[in-house]
């Protein structure tokens, strides 16, 4: 996905990003989905991510996730209804501005 931080990409922010393995989130359902979803806590897992600077504001970030899980939530928060989300491991606002499925793995 392609994502745009409210403030500069640093380094600290891809290692950040980079070295993060097996992290499990929090999901609620989210607001987009609420009226044809049922409102429950969904703990999914963020296998590995792998980011990469497009600019000064602008990642392509890259996802391996448990089946179900969010991303566009992860990534944005969902108004505190995904922890953790990429906007608080990196202290700051995220935003998706496009995402593509690269692939499935059974």
């Amino acid at each position: 996905c392609c994502v745009v931080l409210s403030r500069h990409v640093t380094p600290a922010d891809l290692e950040r990003i980079n070295g993060t393995t097996e992290l499990v989130t929090q999901q609620l359902t989210p607001m987009r989905v609420l009226h044809r979803r049922t409102l429950m806590v969904r703990e999914r897992t963020i296998h590995a991510m792998r980011a990469e600077k497009l600019g000064s504001r602008f990642l392509q970030l890259d996802l391996t996730t448990q089946a179900g899980t969010y991303v566009k939530e992860f990534v944005h928060g969902d108004f505190g209804r995904t922890s953790p989300s990429l906007g608080a491991l990196l202290g700051c606002e995220a935003d998706i501005i496009q995402l593509d499925v690269m692939g499935l793995q059974d």
